[in-house]
């Protein structure tokens, strides 16, 4: 019969729109489920159920994977109440529903994916699954041999009660002002590089996401965006059996 989840989810796996949209199309008794309107977000549904949204059948969509390379100075959202500029000032009308996987803050660049496929989109995000993400770092000041070592074995405080776990790290240039490195963690935590390089006195002066669980930046210009394929190295993260759940 499929697994049951609430209506919004729903709504949201098959990719007609975001969890924000599906409650706002369930409260206002646009949704149908089964022959009968649905007011309640929290009504269970499955996927195979018959959905109707606005006097229409949802549509199976073509999965799309997008990788823009952001620019620094925009927000992670769709809008912004300061009316800063957003990522989809950049991505425009792709005709479909896309979603970020996870985010890079205002001042942050590099490679941000963009998706309507749920499930993948939460793979990649839960850190039970310790998806690589590579960034390159230039930060004001040099790093000693020890506080490499230190940031490569982890156990990091970087405040809030989190802590830093192992990394993979070089460096990449030093100069006598500054140095650039590149880092590979397996865990997204708010701002951690910044919060982590604070720790050692270091203010971080670029930050450049270039690789996210196999897909890669690469020569994507800055502010311009590309179609995607999912990465056959993907599998060995993004599709293993639920964590709480023995493989068949």
């Amino acid at each position: 019969m499929g697994v049951s989840h609430n209506i919004v989810r729903v709504l949201s796996k098959l990719g007609i729109c975001s969890r924000k949209q599906a409650v706002e199309y369930v409260q206002s008794g646009r949704v149908r489920l089964n022959g009968k309107i649905v007011r309640d977000p929290g009504a269970s549904a499955r996927l195979t159920d018959n959905i109707v949204v606005a006097g229409k059948l949802p549509v199976k969509k073509e999965k799309i994977y997008i990788i823009l390379n952001k620019p620094a100075g925009c927000v992670t959202t769709r809008s912004d109440e300061l009316g800063r500029k957003t990522v989809y000032d950049y991505l425009g009308d792709t005709g479909q529903w896309l979603f970020p996987v996870g985010r890079l803050d205002l001042e942050s660049e590099g490679l941000l994916l963009f998706t309507n496929d749920t499930g993948l989109g939460n793979r990649l995000t839960d850190p039970r699954y310790k998806i690589p993400r590579t960034y390159n770092v230039t930060v004001d000041g040099v790093f000693s041999a020890g506080e490499l070592d230190r940031i490569r074995r982890g156990g990091i405080d970087i405040g809030r009660g989190e802590i830093t776990g192992p990394a993979a790290l070089s460096v990449m240039d030093e100069q006598s002002g500054s140095c650039t490195v590149r880092i590979t963690l397996t865990e997204g935590k708010n701002r951690e590089l910044r919060r982590m390089f604070e720790v050692f006195n270091k203010k971080v002066l670029r930050l450049l996401r270039t690789d996210f669980g196999g897909f890669k930046l690469g020569d994507i210009p800055t502010g311009q965006w590309r179609k995607c394929q999912v990465p056959l190295n993907l599998g060995q993260y993004a599709y293993l059996p639920e964590p709480n759940k023995k493989p068949r």
